[in-house]
């Protein structure tokens, strides 16, 4: 969903309507917080580990183009 889509005015005429809307944003409200499904693994912080972690990535990605399906060496 677009965020910016919540920043469009909106006119409700209806009274039913304008109560059904108010309800859902006060159940809406009421909702527990957001948290994410797993636990979030190690934080790297440290430029040399974050050097070491992308040059290793850069190694795989190169591995994975240069690799040929079977049967086609």
């Amino acid at each position: 969903m677009a965020t910016s889509s919540i920043f469009y005015n909106f006119t409700i005429t209806d009274p039913k309507a304008a109560e059904r809307f108010a309800d859902a944003l006060e159940k809406a409200s009421q909702q527990p917080p957001w948290k994410p499904q797993t636990e979030v693994g190690h934080l790297v912080t440290d430029p040399e580990e974050l050097r070491a972690m992308f040059e290793k990535r850069k190694k795989l990605d190169a591995e994975k183009r240069s690799c040929k399906p079977d049967g086609l060496n």
